[in-house]
């Protein structure tokens, strides 16, 4: 059913809705994710005035029937259905009188606002990268919208004609590449959100906390940043929501240090980024995030985390990986280690890379026998290196607990 929300400020807000479970949302047990559903749901038809938004918050799926829309910058393809995950939420600009067919799936939501949900500083943003190029850095607190923001700033810079590499650096809320490592990519043309991005090069971190490796992680970005700048003019790199502590500060102000960012982004609602931005001696700017940031739990952030495993490990096969072959060790060790039968090590994330330690695949361990691991994994090639992390996954790849680290 479709009410007002008396409880908003009208000036902003025009409608909104939130799923129940009737015969117009999707059933749990259908197939919603991968766009086929069962049992059929019924869509409804919403009309967006121009400059209008409709906030979707997933589990939904909507397909733009008429006019034109765009999400952060990149147009929305006409009659193709498009799926936004469960806890994800995706902003739908009407460029023009638009009407979207939208199906809502349980706890999924939408809400049409009377305007833009883009900050103005952000477009300013882009205008100000288009001309001078080179890597910036962005930085801010948890869900202050760090990933939107390289959404759009991609999407813009893209379509005025630039290359632009992107670095997903936040090893906690990944968006390329699965959680625990990071992972760079070029942007070819825009995009709705940066999982639709294609992993180039990724590295396993092996925890989803940059304080237990932190200087693995800054020497690991750099590689990507230095892999990047020889094929993009521009450089984006998408770091973590660390940055609350002194050893937060510590890590954000060596890694902007080491990666020689022409320019450092700040998101904040207030000033919690400020002592950051005045540590940096590049040039910096302090953007506000959008007021329609959605500030996740952390029962939210750890089942989007256990989505970012799912995605990479369903339908894994197993490999028995030998230890003559494979140099073992464990994530936070740079030395070869044997890791013998009595380990405790079943149900731990690993990171199987390749000769040059980038990752092939992440997996999980099924078992640890004297003189060789059998690891579920959805790549074929034989490691070179077996990294095992601080993440213990259940079966149905849960996050269950953590190694000696945490």
């Amino acid at each position: 059913m479709v009410q007002k929300d008396s409880a908003t400020d009208m000036s902003r807000f025009a409608w909104t809705s939130k799923a129940s479970r009737s015969d117009n949302t999707l059933n749990e047990s259908g197939s919603f994710r991968n766009a086929g559903l069962d049992p059929p749901v019924r869509a409804i038809t919403h009309r967006i005035g121009q400059g209008h938004t409709i906030l979707l918050t997933g589990p939904v799926q909507f397909k733009l029937s008429e006019g034109r829309a765009e999400c952060f910058g990149a147009p929305i393809t006409p009659d193709t259905w498009i799926t936004v995950e469960e806890l994800r939420q995706e902003p739908i600009l009407a460029t023009e009188p638009a009407a979207l067919e939208v199906k809502i799936g349980p706890d999924g939501s939408w809400k049409e606002l009377v305007e833009s949900t883009i900050p103005t500083g952000w477009t300013e943003a882009a205008h100000i990268l288009q001309r001078q190029q080179g890597v910036a850095v962005i930085v801010g607190e948890a869900d202050s919208g760090k990933s939107s923001l390289c959404t759009l700033l991609a999407n813009m810079c893209v379509q005025n004609g630039l290359k632009v590499g992107v670095i997903d650096a936040d090893v906690g809320q990944a968006d390329i590449g699965p959680p625990t490592t990071i992972s760079s990519s070029l942007v070819s043309e825009p995009i709705l959100t940066l999982q639709d991005l294609r992993q180039e090069t990724s590295f396993f971190i092996g925890d989803t906390s940059p304080s237990s490796v932190p200087d693995k992680l800054t020497r690991l970005i750099v590689r990507l940043k230095e892999n990047l700048v020889g094929y993009s003019e521009l450089v984006l790199v998408n770091t973590d929501g660390w940055v609350g502590d002194s050893a937060a500060l510590r890590f954000k102000d060596e890694l902007i240090h080491e990666t020689r960012p022409d320019l450092v982004l700040g998101l904040s609602r207030g000033s919690e980024i400020d002592p950051l931005l005045g540590m940096v001696s590049c040039a910096s700017i302090r953007l506000p995030s959008s007021i329609y940031a959605r500030t996740r739990s952390k029962e939210e952030r750890k089942s989007a985390r256990e989505t970012g495993y799912r995605r990479f490990l369903l339908d894994s096969k197993s490999m028995k990986i030998n230890q003559g072959n494979t140099t073992l060790r464990m994530f936070d060790r740079s030395e070869q280690q044997v890791l013998r039968w009595d380990r405790k090590l079943k149900g731990f994330l690993s990171g199987l890379l390749d000769d040059h330690q980038e990752l092939l695949g992440i997996g999980r361990i099924r078992e640890m026998v004297d003189g060789y691991a059998l690891v579920e994994s959805r790549t074929t090639e034989q490691p070179r290196f077996l990294e095992i992390g601080n993440i213990l996954l259940s079966s149905k790849y849960e996050e269950m607990g953590y190694g000696m680290l945490h």
